[in-house]
This record gives C-alpha cells, sequence and structure tokens, in this order.
C-alpha cells in the first residue's frame, strides 16, 4: 500500500505548530507534533514576522526538523473576498478575477500575491473566493523561512483549510453548519452547506479581550495577557465578590457580546449572499473557544447547538501524543485540512507563493551541491597536471579527453545563449500584453462619459454597443464604437404632424455631440434616425451613432 510523508508548519499569531504527517490507504497519522510559543509584542504587526524566524530556528535545531514544508499564515495576515464574475472558461477565468478584485480591494493588485478558490458556478455566474496576501510579507516571509533552514513547499492560507479538516472529520455531515475558529488576532467563520462553503474572517480575537483588560485595568498588555490566562484557568485565588474577579469577568462578558453581534452580522449576512438557510450547529474550535461561558452564550443568541470541533476523528496519533487533549484538537484542525486536501471531494486551498521566490529557493537548495561541484570541478586538473609530470604521453591523452568533454559544454554554452535571446523576446512580448491590459482603464473611464452624456440629455437610453475594428492599406488600425439606443418623446406619437422632428433631430444631435467630447473619441458618423418608429404610433425613437475612436487611445 502506497504511502507518503510530509511537513506542515502552520503559523498562526501566537504560535507556530509543526507536524510530521503520513497518509496510508486515505487514513492520516501524526508521527511528530511540536508547538512553539512566538514571543513577541502582539500590538506590533511588524514583529511577527521576526518572531515566526526564530520559532523555526527552533523548531531546525532543537526539534530536527528539516526540509521542504508546506506552510500555513494566519487569516489576519491575508485578504479574503468574495466575488462574483461572468461565467466564463478556465483559461480565461483569471483576467476576469484580477479585473474585478482590482475594484475591491483597497490596494493596488501588482502590490499583492493572490489565488482564488471557485465555490460555486450556476452556469451564468462563478462565486469566486479571492485570497491575496502583501508580496513584501510574502518575500520576507519566505527570506525568514530560508534563514531557519527551510523550504518552502506551498503557502496557504489559513481561511479556507477548515473545510477540508470538517469534510474529513465528519465525512457523513451533510447539514448546514458553521465552524467558528477563533485565533489570537481574528477569527474565521466557515459555513458549510451541501452545495459548498462561504468564509468570513473577522478581526476580533483572544488579543482583543487582553486588550480589553489591558485598558480596564491600567496595566501594559503583556501583564494583561498573563493575567488573563491565569485567571480563566483558575490559576488565581479571587473570591466570587472580588472586584478584580468582576473585572476579568466584565471584559470576558463583553467580548462574548461582541463575538456574538459578529456571528449574527455574519450569519445575515451569509443569508443574504448565498440565499442558504441559518447554521443548524455550530461548531467551535481555536484556543479562544475555552472562553468560559462561550458555549453557553452563543446557543443562546443563536439557539441552535454548539460543540467543540473535532478534527482528530479519523486521524491517528503517535504514542507520544494525548489523543483526549482538549488543546491539541483546538489548534490542529489547519494542520488537518493541509493534510486532507488531495485526499477530499472538492477540496478547498491556495498556494501564496510567487513563481519567481519557489525557483530562487529552488536555485538556494542546490547551491551546496553546486560549491562542491565547483571546487570538484577546480581540482580535476591537478591529477592530469600530476601525470603530466610523470608521464608526458598519459598527459595529451587526458588533454585529449578534456577537450571531449569541452565539446558538448560549448554546445550547451550555444544553446543557453539562443535561449536566453529568445527569452528576451518573449519578456518583451508579455510587457506588451501587459500594456495592453492595462489599457482597461480606458473603457471604464469612457463608459463614465457616457453615462455623463445620457444623464445629461434625459430621457434617452442605450440599447446597444458594438465595437467595430478595422485595418486600413497602410496598417493602421481603425476603430468605431457603434452604438444603438432610444429616446423617449413625452409629446404623443398618434398624430405624426403634432412632432416637431427639427426638435428631436436637434436633441439626438446634441447627445451625439456631447458624445464626441470623450477624449477617446475623434468625430463621429451623422446619426440614423428611425423615424417610422413615430409614425406607427409609439413614443421611443430609435437611433444610431457610429464614433470613431482615437487610435492613439484604444478602447
Amino acid at each position: 500500500m502506497s504511502s507518503s510523508k510530509q511537513l506542515i508548519i502552520n503559523c498562526g499569531a501566537s504560535r507556530i505548530t509543526a507536524a510530521v504527517v503520513s497518509s496510508s490507504g486515505g487514513v492520516l497519522q501524526i508521527e511528530k507534533l511540536v508547538t512553539e510559543i512566538l514571543n513577541y509584542d502582539y500590538l506590533n504587526d511588524d514583529a511577527w514576522l521576526g518572531a515566526v524566524g526564530v520559532a523555526l530556528h527552533t523548531l531546525h535545531h532543537q526539534h530536527k526538523f528539516s526540509g521542504n514544508a508546506s506552510f500555513v499564515i494566519p487569516g489576519n495576515q491575508v485578504l479574503t473576498k468574495t466575488i462574483r464574475i461572468p461565467h466564463v472558461e478556465e483559461s480565461k477565468r483569471a483576467q476576469i478575477i484580477a479585473f474585478e478584485a482590482q475594484q475591491n480591494i483597497p490596494y493596488p493588485l501588482h502590490e499583492v500575491v493572490w489565488d482564488s478558490q471557485v465555490v460555486g458556478d450556476d452556469g451564468v455566474e462563478t462565486e469566486v473566493l479571492f485570497i491575496a496576501c502583501k508580496s513584501n510579507t510574502i518575500e520576507d516571509f519566505c527570506g525568514e523561512v530560508a534563514r531557519a533552514g527551510f523550504s518552502v513547499d506551498t503557502v496557504n492560507a489559513a481561511t479556507v483549510l477548515d473545510y477540508n479538516a470538517i469534510q474529513y472529520a465528519y465525512p457523513t455531515l451533510d447539514e448546514d453548519v458553521l465552524l467558528i475558529n477563533i485565533g489570537a488576532r481574528s477569527t474565521n467563520l466557515l459555513f458549510k452547506n451541501p452545495d459548498g462553503f462561504f468564509v468570513r474572517n473577522i478581526q476580533l480575537g483572544g488579543n482583543s479581550l487582553t486588550q480589553n483588560i489591558a485598558d480596564s485595568i491600567g496595566k501594559p498588555f503583556a501583564k494583561a495577557d498573563e493575567l488573563k490566562h491565569k485567571f480563566f484557568s483558575d490559576d488565581l485565588d479571587y473570591s466570587d465578590d472580588d472586584s478584580g474577579a468582576k473585572l476579568l469577568t466584565s471584559c470576558s462578558e463583553s467580548f462574548m457580546r461582541r463575538m456574538g453581534q459578529e456571528i449574527t452580522r455574519s450569519i445575515v449576512n451569509y443569508r443574504r449572499q448565498k440565499g442558504g438557510a441559518a447554521p443548524k450547529r455550530i461548531l467551535l474550535n481555536g484556543r479562544g473557544a475555552l472562553l468560559d461561558g462561550l458555549t453557553e452564550q452563543l446557543s443562546t443568541s443563536q439557539k441552535v447547538d454548539v460543540d467543540f470541533f473535532d478534527p482528530l476523528q479519523n486521524v491517528t496519533l503517535c504514542g507520544e501524543l494525548d489523543s483526549d487533549s482538549i488543546s491539541l484538537r483546538l489548534e490542529i484542525s489547519e494542520i488537518i485540512g493541509a493534510a486532507a486536501q488531495h485526499m477530499v471531494a472538492d477540496s478547498a486551498g491556495v498556494n501564496l507563493l510567487p513563481d519567481e521566490v519557489q525557483r530562487e529557493m529552488e536555485f538556494g537548495s542546490k547551491k551546496p551541491y553546486l560549491i562542491i561541484a565547483g571546487i570538484c570541478l577546480a581540482l580535476s586538473p591537478w591529477p592530469v597536471f600530476v601525470g603530466h609530470k610523470q608521464l608526458g604521453s598519459a598527459y595529451e591523452k587526458a588533454a585529449q579527453a578534456t577537450q571531449v568533454q569541452v565539446a558538448p559544454l560549448q554546445s550547451r554554452l550555444s544553446q543557453i545563449l539562443d535561449n536566453t535571446n529568445e527569452a528576451v523576446k518573449i519578456s518583451e512580448s508579455i510587457r506588451r500584453v501587459e500594456g495592453l491590459v492595462n489599457s482597461k482603464t480606458n473603457w471604464i473611464q469612457f463608459f463614465a462619459e457616457l453615462q455623463a452624456s445620457l444623464t445629461k440629455a434625459e430621457d434617452v437610453w442605450l440599447d446597444s454597443l458594438e465595437v467595430q475594428r478595422e485595418h486600413a492599406s497602410e496598417g493602421e488600425a481603425s476603430y468605431e464604437v457603434v452604438i444603438e439606443g432610444q429616446m423617449l418623446v413625452r409629446e404623443t406619437a398618434d398624430d405624426t404632424s403634432g412632432i416637431d422632428q427639427e426638435v428631436i433631430s436637434r436633441r439626438i444631435k446634441s447627445l451625439q455631440s456631447s458624445f464626441e467630447d470623450s477624449k477617446f473619441i475623434v468625430s463621429s458618423k451623422p446619426p440614423n434616425i428611425n423615424w417610422s418608429d413615430l409614425r406607427n404610433g409609439l413614443n421611443v425613437l430609435t437611433f444610431t451613432i457610429n464614433l470613431v475612436v482615437d487610435t492613439a487611445k484604444p478602447l
């Protein structure tokens, strides 16, 4: 029976968990599991990467983890958006997603690394989960990984991996379920239904409660975090009427109310977007789910059963791990989801590793071998030199052998140069195509100008817009935009003698002149007005206008 083994490292906001997971016959087994706490100022987002690098170094040097690894980054480090695009061929989907995503994210698309996951398709529209991370964050993350002695296989997002975990752990579950994964910095809400899933990440986690406590008692964040853990683990001897206990309990209740409100808002948003039913069951996950009273509060506010999620169902553990540990079960779902990605139907997952970074890391992993090969190549003439001193004939034979070896290398060098030239040509072609893609903003501006002209003219609308492209004999392209529309004639059309065609013609020509004011238009042809509509008793007049596009600003 074939088996495979992989190293998965979940880099959360407050801790890192590394696991060696093997799969055989559709069954997952965790062979080794280590968790390292991240030591940094949780209020400083920029300090997270440095703490991750220190923890990875510990995993490599103390716990002997090494080699290729699949990494998972937390939800607070990624941007997750659900967008709808027209149903198109898969080969054209990425371009449409990129265009739609640019309208929905707060920074330029070239500044992020992104991937997408299709979550629904009715043949008319495709629902896509767009997940992105800032490019500099990914690059710095990969740098920390390389310095710690690992190679990046993939960079997945924790946002979607719980979907694989719940499918693997509960294969017969067919009801609408809400899985709530409460982390340190954010909470991931995953709505699972028989048709797929819906994800929403909210910036509310265990650190929000810590900050509330710190503000209430006037202590630094680190002191408040220590107090929080001691109080909720019953390590502090507070009486029921102690003011400190009441204050901490009040902060806890405030956090649970906020969490309940965000969950209610998310359920309403989910039902509005998906048109589905409310969840019949809630499953809690993440270490933040251990907060006393949270299960009861959510059960009361949402009026559904609330249970802890058990991702270790159908998973075997090595003898060193405690299968009954509730803490283990609450922090390993993303690892199970990553390991089961190729074992469940319609799995979810993205890869935020840029191609160029992957190539650099692959080259970096080969550097030691290349250095050794270089040294060997540098030393290879030495025996020949010694042989020449001892026996001239042997040296001549070795020289001839060397020439034989050099000949194919020279041929390969020529091929490399040819490939380099071809790569330069392809790169230039890609830049030209990128320039064409970037011209999409011309269409957005042009449509805005058309809308302004129609609003100014009043009582007029467009039925169709068609672009006609022709090539002149000298090779320069000619562009025309053919617009067909209708104008409402408010006077009665039963008696054509009551219609002032000259006035209506001026209205249409005024609209045509407004169209010509666009910076993308150089001229237009006389409008084609269908007066027969009025003579047939209709109170609308159809017209056609041909606009000639400026070739310097093509659409």
